[in-house]
C-alpha cells in the first residue's frame, strides 16, 4: 500500500514552472509539546509539492494570488525528484489539491445582472391586466333620476337603528351590478337636507360603503 501524505497551509515558495508540472515548497509546523515521556519534539518539515498542470488549473486562479491561498494537499511521498527542483526536506506527489475557505469569510459570488425586460416580465405575471388598463375605457358615470346633489359617505349621518339590521342579498347584489355597470347606485340615498341624516335607501348606503365609493347621488 503506497504512502500517503496530507499536507495543509500556504505555499512558502514561489511557483516554479516546468511545463507540465509545477512545483512549490509548503511547511508542516510541528506540535510544541510530545507525549508525556518523550524527551523530543516534532519540527518543522518542508515539503515540495508537484503538481501537474492540469491539476492546478482546476483551481482557476493565477500563480500570484496561489501563495495567499491556504489549501490542503493530499499526496505520496517521492524520492525521486530531481535534486534542483526538490528545495524541501521530502518530495511530494500531488494526488488531490483542495483550496480551504477561511472560516466567517464568504465566497464572493458573481454579480448577476437582470436580464433585460425581466422587470417587466415579472410585472405582466403578478398583474396580467395592468398592461392592458391604459387601453380600458372609463365607463362614464351615470346620474340616477331624481338625484339632487352629490355628497361623500363621510357626511352622511346614519341613526342607530339602521345597523341594527343586513340588506338582503337579492337587494346587494342589484346595487352592485349598478355599481359595475354605471359607477354608482341605482337610485339616489334619501336624507335630510339640514342634518344630512340618513331617511331611507339605507341598503345603497350599505353597499356603497363596501365598495369603498368616493361619493354618492343623494335625493331630499
Amino acid at each position: 500500500m503506497a504512502h500517503k501524505i496530507s499536507v495543509t497551509g500556504c505555499a512558502t515558495s514561489s511557483i516554479q514552472d516546468y511545463g507540465k508540472y509545477l512545483a512549490f515548497d509548503m511547511e508542516e509546523k510541528g506540535s510544541p509539546n510530545a507525549p508525556k515521556g518523550i524527551p523530543f519534539k516534532s519540527n518543522a518539515i518542508t515539503y515540495t509539492v508537484v503538481v501537474s498542470q492540469k491539476q492546478f488549473n482546476k483551481l482557476n486562479i493565477s500563480q500570484e494570488e496561489f501563495s495567499q491561498r491556504r489549501f490542503l494537499i493530499q499526496g505520496e511521498p517521492c524520492l525521486d525528484i530531481p535534486f534542483e527542483q526538490c528545495t524541501g526536506e521530502i518530495g511530494v506527489i500531488c494526488m488531490q489539491i483542495q483550496e480551504i475557505e477561511e472560516k466567517g469569510k464568504e465566497k464572493k459570488q458573481p454579480k448577476q445582472t437582470p436580464k433585460k425586460g425581466a422587470r417587466a416580465k415579472k410585472r405582466e405575471e403578478t398583474n396580467p391586466q395592468e398592461e392592458s388598463k391604459p387601453q380600458q375605457e372609463k365607463k362614464p358615470l351615470l346620474i340616477p333620476k331624481g338625484t339632487k346633489d352629490w355628497m361623500s359617505l363621510g357626511e352622511i349621518k346614519v341613526p342607530e337603528t339602521f345597523p341594527q339590521f343586513t340588506p338582503g342579498m337579492a337587494k346587494q347584489k342589484a346595487v352592485e351590478e349598478s355599481i359595475e355597470k354605471n359607477g354608482t347606485v341605482d337610485k339616489p340615498i334619501i336624507i335630510n337636507p339640514d342634518t344630512h341624516e340618513l331617511v331611507d335607501s339605507y341598503s345603497r348606503y350599505f353597499v356603497a360603503k363596501k365598495k369603498n365609493l368616493d361619493r354618492v347621488p343623494v335625493h331630499y
